[in-house]
């Protein structure tokens, strides 16, 4: 699904600081750059990151920014299989609740919002790592 452009998906996408913040919080270190972030991910393991990867994707579905504010308790099902939950707050603000309960719930960056809007597959920019697991 997620090569074929032809697919309707959202893509939830984490940016470099979300990484960032997951390596500090999972190691108690903050990684010094960008490259040490992306070692640090990878010695998680292929299929660790695989899957979580694949928790940031939900197949059959093309979700607007729009559609998300009026989703707010909805329970998206993921590429990976477990399920995320959208919950919408004040300001507004559109928060993804994963299965990690200790660590700040992602949310949605308003202004990287319906990337590739207007096709079959689009893309939310977040703030957080969406894990389906607890570290």
């Amino acid at each position: 699904v997620l090569a074929d452009g032809t697919q309707a998906l959202t893509a939830f996408i984490p940016n470099d600081k979300a990484f960032q913040i997951l390596v500090t919080k999972l190691t108690g270190k903050k990684p010094a750059t960008e490259s040490a972030t992306y070692k640090a991910v990878l010695k998680l393991g292929v299929p660790t990151v695989e899957a979580v990867l694949l928790y940031h994707v939900v197949p059959g579905a093309t979700i607007t920014s729009a559609e998300a504010l009026k989703a707010n308790g909805a329970r998206l099902t993921t590429a990976q299989g477990g399920k995320i939950r959208v919950k919408v707050t004040a300001a507004p603000s559109i928060e993804l609740v994963d299965l990690d309960k200790y660590l700040t719930n992602p949310k949605i960056v308003l202004s990287r919002v319906d990337i590739n809007k207007g096709n079959k597959q689009i893309a939310h920019g977040i703030d957080r790592v969406l894990l389906p697991f607890q570290p």
